[in-house]
């Protein structure tokens, strides 16, 4: 078979029935749509490289961000004291109102009772 014979076959065909060409052509680029999809969704993922997690070491100085939320005089440290200096008891302890400790008082109790009346 030519080229110019196929080319007048389809041309002819084309003339003849343009509704069943026109679906021939419509299913053919359905079916390559379809096929470029499903190479898409079926290709594996690249594996990302596995980074080894740094060593952590204590006495590294912390990296504070620079933040307005943040007070510039406080910083966590990774190696605490025992116990607060007077300074630090009287700068950020504050001690609670007495009906603060009241109500906790009666919160408290009422957790109580409800724990020895509910005891055999």
């Amino acid at each position: 078979m030519d080229i110019d014979e196929l080319k007048e076959n389809i041309s002819d065909f084309t003339r003849e029935k343009p509704v069943l060409f026109a679906a021939i052509v419509l299913i053919v680029l359905l079916f390559l749509a379809g096929l470029v999809i499903l190479m898409i969704q079926t290709t594996p993922e690249k594996k990302q490289p596995v980074q080894e997690a740094q060593k952590f070491e204590q006495d590294e100085p912390v990296l504070i961000p620079d933040s307005p939320d943040i007070e510039k005089e406080y910083y966590p440290t990774r190696i605490t004291e025992n116990q607060w200096s007077k300074e630090e008891v009287n700068r950020w302890f504050t001690f609670p109102e007495d009906e603060t400790m009241t109500e906790l008082e009666k919160a408290n109790d009422k957790i109580v009772k409800d724990i020895v009346d509910a005891a055999p």
